[in-house]
């Protein structure tokens, strides 16, 4: 069986389990088994494969039709064009979360009085990682309330930067022993209906990165709760949600005593990052 062949009959055997990303899929998890990049395997497309990698890429097909998503499979997933590891422990990074770091990014820029940025709910680490990758002058700390997250965080944490950054098991901001200039989460913001619906498709992603009560917004009330009393100055509360719930997330922030939200779009136009100011921080 050649390159081009497998790559089809793959696809064809996704597209038969359900797999809407079949072709996409395919082609990823075959360079995944050959350890080759799409442009390599392209070129390549006539080569005979030995039947020890048609058996593996086979067993990733398998894997992938039972609903093991690619990244899980492969484990790994890009963000913010870095590549860190990924397990069943922690919530797959989304290229919808990279808003959050720019966002930061960007505050950052415009207010030089921020230096310390602590990252809750980090799971894989990759919002803190970023930054950390992208602003080598911050102070970047993370923490998630399951020491699984934390343990594959860390983990990232050294194969990305070469070395780790504080990173600690707690609920939410709980363990910060100083304020902070700003404050950084995507917390689990769908609503235990969605939720459920996702396991009933078997969905493997952890249920503590999803599930965010019957609203969708336990975790952030509660963060926001506590969010300025950890702040230095009032300054910044990032917070990623869904676009239907952004109209609730300024009401929560309004309600806990920031002086401001305001609310950024993603290049969709869908209202994804919410930033509560306090009273002495600044707006970009």
């Amino acid at each position: 069986m050649t390159v081009h062949q497998a790559a089809v009959a793959g696809a064809e055997r996704l597209r038969d389990g359900g797999i809407e990303t079949a072709w996409l899929d395919a082609i990823v998890l075959l360079c995944h088994v050959l350890d080759c990049t799409k442009e390599r395997l392209f070129t390549e497309y006539e080569a005979e494969l030995d039947n020890d990698t048609i058996v593996a890429f086979e067993s990733t097909l398998t894997k992938r039709i039972a609903g093991l998503p690619v990244s899980y499979i492969r484990r790994s997933k890009e963000f913010f064009s870095l590549e860190h590891y990924v397990d069943e422990r922690v919530l797959v990074p989304r290229p919808d979360s990279e808003l959050l770091v720019e966002t930061a990014l960007r505050l950052a820029r415009s207010d030089p009085s921020v230096r310390r940025v602590h990252d809750c709910c980090t799971g894989s680490g990759c919002i803190a990682i970023a930054l950390a990758y992208e602003r080598s002058d911050l102070e970047l700390s993370a923490s998630d309330v399951s020491q699984d997250a934390i343990d594959v965080a860390r983990l990232n944490a050294r194969n990305v930067l070469g070395h780790e950054i504080p990173m600690w098991r707690a609920d939410l901001l709980a363990g910060l022993t100083a304020p902070v200039d700003m404050i950084t989460a995507n917390p689990p913001y769908l609503t235990t209906a969605e939720y459920e619906r996702l396991t009933a498709q078997r969905w493997p992603e952890p249920q503590i990165a999803l599930d965010g009560g019957p609203d969708g917004l336990d975790t952030i009330r509660t963060l926001a709760n506590a969010a300025l009393d950890c702040l230095r100055g009032n300054r910044y509360l990032l917070c990623e949600a869904a676009d239907a719930q952004a109209d609730s997330v300024r009401e929560i922030f309004k309600e806990v005593g920031f002086a401001r939200v305001e609310t950024v779009c993603d290049i969709a136009g869908h209202r994804r990052v919410s930033i509560g100011y306090g009273a002495e921080s600044t707006r970009i």
